[in-house]
This record gives C-alpha cells, structure tokens and sequence, in this order.
C-alpha cells in the first residue's frame, strides 16, 4: 500500500532511499532563505491554506513593504484590484504590440508584415489567491505593495534569435501566435518534472500534482503554525530545485524573471531607504531559492505599446485556464474551504461538497439521496485512511461519489454523475471590477449597446442563451446589426445558429437564430479588438477592410464579404468591397470560387430590395461570374480528391440557380454545354459521373443514359469495369432525386455489372458502390430495395430483408461482406 508522508523530511527521506539527493545542503538552504533579515514566504498561486499563513504572516510581521510576484508593468493598477467595489475572481490583463517591428515578427506571429505582432497576457485573482489577501490587508493594514515579476513580454524571443521562427509559427493556431510566454505555472511545471517529485509520486501513489499538493499542504493541520507551515513549503520547493533541470530554468526564463525580481527588490530598498526586515517578498516557493550572487542583468523589455487593465473573470475560466497563470482545477471546492475556515468550520468542508454534487446530480435526473450522501462522506474518509492522509482531499471525495453513487461503468452511465462533479467543483461565480478604473471606450460601446438593444440578460449567467430574430422589426433589426459586428470581430458572445434564407416572399430572408453565451473572456477580447477602434462598429470597419485585403483574387471569398458587409449595415465599405468583387471575379478562374461567387450574389440581389442597394451592379456582377464559372468548368475534369466535394457543390449550386429559370439573363445552354463538355473530356470516373448527374438532375440526359454508360463498363475490359464504382458515387453525388424517378434502368445495369464481374474486380468495386447507395436518403434506400425485390420477383422490399440461400451462399455473403467493411473501415466519407 503507498502512503502520503506525514511531513516533508519524511518525503525527503523516502526519496534519498530512492536516488542520490543532499538532504542537508536541501535542509541548510531552507534554513540560511528562512533566517534571513528579509522575510521570504513561499506561495502556490490560488491555494487557500496558502493565503491563511501568509496573512497570518503579514499581521504578525506588520512589514512596511510587501513585494509581490506580480506584472511590474501593472503597479499601477494595483490600487483598482483592492477597490472595495472590486469583486474576484479577476485578471490583469497586460498587452503588447510591436509596433516598429523591433523583434521582427510581424508577418511571422502576425497576418502580414505590415501588421505589428501582438501578445498578451492574465494574470488572474482569485478570492482567496494568496497574492490578492495579501493586497487587501496591506491596504487595511497601510503596507506599500511592489510588483516584482519581469513583463511577460521581455520575454518574447526576437526572430533573430530563432532562425526556424516561420516555419514554426505557420504550423501554430492564430490564437497561439498571440500568446505571451507562460508565466507563474513555469515553476510548477520544473517541480513536476523533478526527479525529488517524481519518486515521490510514485512512492506515495500520487496520481497528480494537485493530489501531491493537497495531500501534503492544503488540507493538513497545521495546528495554526505558521512557521511550520513556511519551512515544510519550503523545504518541498528547495528539494524540487535541486533536482530540476538548470538547463530549463534558463530556457523558459525562470533565471531571467528571478534576476528582475531580485533587481528590483534591490533597487526599490534602496529607493525608499527601507531595511531587509521592513520588507517581505511573496513569490512561488521555487523562486525563494533564486542565486542571490546571480552578476547577469535580466532582459530590457522591447519598445512598442503596451496596454493593462483589471478584467472580470470567472471560475469555470480559471479551471481551464492556461498561459501567464497557474489554473485552479476547482475553484469553488477550493473556495469553500476558504469559507469555511472564516468561520473555524473547515471540518464540514467534505459533507459541504459531497452535498453538493449530490444536488446538482439530481437536478441532472439521478436518483440519489440523503443516504447516499452518508455512504460517500464514509467511503471517503476510508480513502483517505488508506492513503495516508488524516483528512479525504477532492480526489478521494471523487473516488467515493464514483464508487457509492454510479450505478454502473461510470464510462456508461456515469455522464451526469460526472457532469455534477464539475459543475460543483468549479462553481459559477463571476467577478467584477470597479468602475474607478473606468473602461476602454470600445467596452463601454459595447456595454452601452448590449443594454440599448435588451441583450444584457445574457451577460447575468454563463449559459447559453437563444435569440430568434425577425430583421423586419426595427429593434430586432439594430441586434441583428450589432450581432453580426460581434461575431466579426470574434470576441466569443455570438454564433450564428441559423442563417436566413432565400425566400423573400415567405419572409424567411429576414429570419435569424442565434445563440448568446457572455464570459469574462468577452471583455478581454474586446480590449485586444481595442486596437482596431473606439466602437464596435468602427472596430468591425477595421478589421473588414484588413480582411478584405487578403481576399482581391477569391471571387468567393469577396462575395462573402460583401453579404457580411450588407449584414452588418457598414454601407461605406459597400462600394470599397463592390470593386474587390468585380475585380476578383474577373481574375479568379477558379470554378468552385466562383460558384460560390454566385451563389451569395443571388443572395444579394434579394437583400438588395430590402437594404435599398443598387441592384444593378449586382446584375452585372451575376452576369460576368455566371459565365465565367462556366467557362471554367474544364478546370475540374481532374481536380484532386480533396477538391472534389468543393466541384460537386458548385455544380450544383449553379444548376439550382439556372433550373429555377428566373433569371432569364444567365444563358442555361452555355452551362449545359460546358458541362457535357467537361463530362466527354473527364478521365476521373467520380468527376464523370458527378457531370453527367447534374446533367440528369437538370433532366437533359435521362436515367437511360446513365444505365447505358453503367452497361458499357460491364462489357469493357476489367481495368475499366472496375472503374464503375467510383463512376456511379459520382452519379449519386450529383443526381439523386431525378435517379430515383428511373431507378428500375439503372438497378438494372448495376445488376449486369455485378453478373459479369469476376471475384477480385468484384471485391474493388462493391466498397464504392456501396458508399455510393449509402448517400441516398432512407427513403430512397427503401425505394431502391423494392425496385431490386421487383428485379428479382420479390412482392417487396421487406423480402430482401429474409435471406433465402444455401449455408455455403450464406457463409460467401458474409465473406463478402466483411472484407468491403474491410475496406471502408479504411475511407473517410
């Protein structure tokens, strides 16, 4: 059985059983940091019992400076984060833009060259984050507050000083580009990887750092000894520094955050004339043990603009947050035991949580009970014996729930089980901020128009909320306005459910679904969406045209835009966007582009009635893209496989827009012979067959036809009859309902195929004729399977359902069978 030490010199003593470690010189460093003049206190970010002995520290102490291992470029804002009106869970939140291109990364982590690089950067509070307890007493209590921490973004490595930076940052996601290097969590990750932690992980069972830390600090008595509790913190931190890698301290700046910390430690004695004892420095425990002899000089931060403000946050963001800032995995569980302690009842913190799993499990339909509850606060205490802990921690409250109250494999039925245990462990709590710091004006457009337009209910809870919108009424029209912007700029609040569609007369066109989902994220995007403008719709007309500039040669892509524009009533960009368009389609030859060029100018010819556009150059726009979508219908005879879904919708696309025959200007016979064209051409079966399908489903060619091409691949060579597969997916891609009006000719050829076929060319066709079948409808699949029963002089399609054959038939089917599954196990549809 593994068992939790008691203590961190029985930890220590456990791993110098296991390899070589100085548990002296580990214990004479705890003792020269801790018998210092200047006071260290080590903490880990967000940790309750953490900030109850760092208080308890700073009332006994009653220091005249406190430096704290916070943003230093965000000293300033230190005063708004203690405000009386500001509630945590919180951020700072710090940005920077390159905007002389010193590090030469724009165009590398930016859009283009001539788009600085942006970084930014949380740093986040919560109630009971030691950092934030101590700010609040030092105000109450008069105490100076420093933040020490290097700005994140002197951090930032110039691309000079990595050779491969583009290759690197053309495989990151755009979101990752923008993000500063990580901060606070640095050194819990070098604990993580020390060789001190990870044999005594595997020696006392810990299955997680968080199970390590709680087992050993967070939910321990230390019968109110604050001392003890600094030196077993520290003692831990000093072992996990002197078996981490020095090697990875200097690469991800730990080394170089330290010599800034302790620069500015330093410099700020000096300049206020304050001794070592006056002073106490709050810091993550591994940096307690930073070389004080260290003559190297931290990095200068980089020229540019740098922006920092206090942003509401909220604890479902804290569990998964990740970047500049250690996460909490449970931030209410967490902050319960915080409550708790306030009132000398952190004994109740486990019947405090179980209840309240068990009560969000039963809003979720699970039929548990007081009883229930008993057994799990029983179960978990049990736990805990066995592991060595005096007290269960959040893992053996886990372990109990799972164990007394899943009726079953907890991957099988324990969704909702699980669901309750998140929802209780992370809590929904959201912070805010004091309206002394006052807001960016683009916020506070946003703020102002969210309430103008009745869409602030959202912003009350973290839940999705629906909205259907009928643009026809004033009101509903103005959200539907600002909605749009929103999600331009992509700050997170609004997905487009449901788009209108093209029916003016039914009123359809004019109809919208949305969904509304706030979070405290919404405002720091919006702060970085700050740098395209003062409002909302200024900030949408910046990024619009920075958009449209990538997009002069993409008749499609333009086209897009040019529908966004019109949604988001930005009509002095119409015209700026008119000109890409027409430019665009007269340069782009290619034909899925332009197809979908087409398509959205249909849609704006009927927006152009109901925004009182100038419809007449949509018409010319609709007649220039139309042809020239048809004359490049030849440049898809042998597109690639991944194009292919792109040519089957423009085909399609375009034979709807011709078929309804309302646009007598956009000449129906040119498309047609373009795509016959195409289809005597076309080497590619599935590309074949997709040609002469739209030209059944626009019944020039009948099924006939398509039977006939189906029966001269029976009698062709096998080289060519196997082709008959990828043939016939094709046809069903393009054409399935006119197919269905003549199935009985073409159920017919594939039954001749299918005769004449040989055993190995059968076994290469059968796959994609199956996918083939499988695109078709479950009612047409029921059509088809009576047209085959009738085939075969069955009364109906339930017949086919009965298998009739001899065991040695039966066992070749199932071969048969199972080696086409074979096969399309290996396909992506």
């Amino acid at each position: 059985m593994k068992i939790s030490p008691d203590t961190t010199d029985d930890a220590l003593a456990v791993v110098a059983e296991q390899i070589e470690i100085d548990v002296q010189g580990i214990k004479n460093s705890v003792d020269r940091v801790l018998s210092e003049s200047l006071f260290w206190f080590p903490v880990r970010h967000h940790s309750p019992t953490v900030a109850k002995y760092l208080q308890d520290a700073i009332q006994r102490r009653k220091p005249k400076m406190l430096f704290i291992e916070g943003p230093a470029e965000a000293n300033e804002l230190i005063r708004y984060v203690v405000d009386a009106a500001t509630r945590p869970p919180i951020a700072i939140y710090t940005s920077y833009r390159d905007d002389d291109n010193v590090l030469g990364l724009s165009g590398i982590v930016s859009a283009s060259p001539d788009i600085p690089a942006r970084f930014a950067s949380w740093y986040p509070l919560l109630p009971y984050s030691p950092e934030y307890v101590a700010m609040l007493l030092a105000k109450k209590l008069g105490i100076a507050v420093k933040f020490m921490d290097l700005p994140h973004y002197a951090l930032i490595k110039p691309a000079s000083a990595v050779p491969d930076a583009a290759d690197t940052a053309a495989d990151e996601q755009p979101d990752d580009k923008n993000k500063a290097p990580e901060g606070k969590n640095r050194s819990e990750n070098l604990m993580l990887e020390s060789s001190f932690y990870q044999r005594l992980a595997g020696v006392a069972g810990y299955r997680t750092f968080n199970e390590a830390w709680d087992s050993l600090f967070e939910i321990r008595d230390f019968q109110d000894d604050m001392e003890f509790f600094r030196r077993e913190v520290a003692t831990f931190c000093a072992a996990s520094r002197a078996t981490a890698s020095p090697e990875q301290m200097e690469l991800d700046g730990t080394l170089a955050r330290e010599r800034f910390m302790l620069k500015t430690i330093r410099e700020t004695m000096q300049a206020e004339n304050l001794k070592p004892e006056e002073c106490m420095v709050i810091c993550g425990g591994f940096h307690l043990f930073l070389d004080a002899c260290d003559s190297l000089a931290p990095p200068e931060c980089p020229a540019g603009t740098v922006y920092k403000t206090v942003v509401p946050y909220s604890f479902f963001r804290f569990s998964e947050l990740s970047g500049y800032g250690a996460g909490n995995r449970a931030p209410q569980f967490y902050q319960t035991l915080w409550d708790l302690r306030s009132h000398s009842r952190e004994r109740d913190l486990l019947i405090e949580h179980v209840v309240a799993i068990l009560k969000q499990a039963r809003k979720e339909g699970e039929p548990l009970s007081s009883a229930d509850a008993i057994s799990t606060c029983q179960h978990a205490e049990m736990l805990a014996r066995l592991r060595g802990r005096a007290t269960p921690i959040l893992d053996d409250i886990h372990d109990a729930v799972i164990t007394c109250c899943c009726k079953g494999d907890p991957d099988d039925v324990g969704g909702h089980l699980l669901k309750a245990m998140t929802h209780a462990d992370i809590g929904t709590r959201i912070g805010r901020v004091t309206d002394a710091l006052g807001q960016l004006p683009i916020v506070d457009d946003f703020y102002k128009q969210m309430n103008d337009l009745k869409l602030d209910e959202c912003m009350a809870r973290e839940q999705l909320i629906k909205l259907k919108i009928d643009k026809r009424k004033e009101l509903e029209n103005k959200q539907s306005i600002f909605l749009h912007r929103v999600g331009w700029l992509e700050i997170g609040l609004a997905n487009l459910l449901e788009a209108p569609s093209g029916d003016f007369a039914g009123g359809t066109l004019f109809m919208e679904r949305w969904g509304l989902k706030w979070s405290p994220n919404v405002e720091a995007k919006l702060i970085e969406r700050n740098l395209y403008g003062d409002t909302i719709e200024s900030a949408a007309m910046a990024r619009f045209r920075e958009m449209m500039a990538f997009e002069e040669t993409n008749a499609g892509q333009a086209s897009k835009l040019l529908v966004d524009a019109i949604h988001m009533d930005l009509p002095n960009i119409i015209q700026e966007v008119e000109e890409v368009l027409g430019s665009a389609i007269d340069s782009d030859n290619r034909f899925p582009s332009l197809a979908q060029a087409l398509s959205n100018l249909v849609i704006l010819e009927r927006y152009a009635i109901y925004r009182n556009l100038r419809k007449g150059f949509v018409d010319d726009l609709l007649e220039r893209c139309f042809d020239r979508a048809c004359f490049s219908v030849i440049e898809t005879i042998a597109v690639p496989e991944e194009q292919q879904a792109a040519v089957v919708s423009g085909l399609l696309t375009i034979a709807e827009i011709v078929q309804r025959g309302d646009r007598p200007e956009l000449d129906k016979d040119l498309f047609v012979e373009h795509v016959r064209n195409a289809a005597n051409l076309c080497d590619v079966p599935f590309l074949r067959g997709v040609f002469l399908g739209v030209l059944t489903e626009m019944r020039i060619n009948s099924t006939e036809d398509l039977a006939r091409e189906l029966s001269a691949l029976a009698k062709a060579p096998v080289e060519i009859m196997i082709t008959a597969g990828d043939f016939l997916d094709g046809i069903m891609a393009a054409s399935r309902t006119s197919i269905m009006l003549g199935a009985s000719s073409l159920i017919a050829a594939v039954d001749e195929l299918l005769r004449v076929s040989e055993w190995e060319p059968f076994l290469t066709m059968a796959p994609k004729m199956r996918a083939a079948f499988e695109r078709l409808h479950d009612s047409q699949k029921e059509s088809v399977a009576d047209t085959v029963a009738k085939l075969y002089g069955l009364k109906d399609s339930d017949s086919i359902m009965e298998l009739r054959t001899s065991l040695e038939g039966a066992a070749m089917i199932v071969e048969i069978d199972s080696r086409v599954a074979q096969i399309m196990s290996k396909w992506d549809f």
